[in-house]
């Protein structure tokens, strides 16, 4: 039975890390270990200069569950690194996540970061969201999901990031491969000034998707499509570095 290590970013109580558990509980070795609240927007960030509380959790879906007072990716660290470092997991699950995960999202997404410290650590991982608004629900998503990834799983160390729309065009044609897309924002923060004249800002922005081609993330969602994009640690621009070494 495949070992799977469960984490998200919106919280170890969230109900898409519950639906998930449920779909994937009865075929596999489960464990969780999630960030003990909502960590959105975390990216990659560990918590280098803090002490991390873990407390052992009853979650009965899982064979053994952790809550974690730090980030998404302290979660996947301290699992394979200290919790779990003699009995690794297989693969690491990240999500549902309570919104979409597209195109540069991915650079600031704790649903990310955290399945791809899994594929730092040379393990299988998966990042899976569902986009704002969808008619899904997550216990649909997880089934879903749940069907696909007997084939999407791998002893190759490869990492996907999965995005479901708000609908899907055709139960028989679900899935797309496709690359990372752009998103920007209009808007992104609003000022609030308090009574006593102090200043805020907070975010606030719609997502703005123009320019994206047939084959991105974003455009398969938006078609109604189940978007499967491999993803990888490396950032080099490996064309600018073989002109600059000339």
């Amino acid at each position: 039975m495949k070992k799977i290590l469960l984490v998200n970013d919106d919280g170890i109580e969230a109900r898409g890390l519950r639906a998930m558990a449920t779909a994937l509980a009865q075929d596999y070795d489960l464990r969780v270990v999630a960030p003990a609240s909502q960590q959105s927007g975390m990216s990659q960030a560990i918590s280098a200069h803090n002490k991390i509380k873990v407390e052992k959790y009853d979650y009965k879906l899982a064979a053994e569950a952790y809550s974690i007072y730090g980030t998404p990716t302290d979660c996947t660290k301290l699992a394979i690194e200290m919790i779990y470092a003699d009995d690794l997991p297989d693969v690491v699950i990240s999500g549902i996540n309570d919104g979409g995960n597209l195109g540069t999202d991915i650079l600031y997404s704790g649903t990310v970061g955290a399945a791809m410290e899994g594929h730092l650590h040379k393990i299988f991982s998966i990042a899976v969201s569902r986009v704002v608004n969808s008619k899904l629900s997550f216990e649909e998503v997880a089934e879903i999901f749940k069907g696909k990834l007997s084939e999407l799983i791998s002893e190759k160390p490869y990492m996907y990031n999965i995005n479901f729309p708000k609908k899907i065009k055709n139960m028989k044609d679900i899935f797309r491969y496709t690359k990372q897309g752009r998103r920007a924002y209009h808007n992104e923060y609003a000022r609030e000034v308090d009574a006593k004249g102090n200043v805020f800002y907070f975010m606030n922005g719609t997502p703005n998707d123009e320019g994206n081609i047939a084959g991105s993330d974003i455009c398969a969602v938006q078609d109604g499509y189940v978007s499967i994009s491999p993803l990888k640690i490396g950032r080099t621009h490996k064309k600018l570095l073989h002109e600059l070494q000339k």
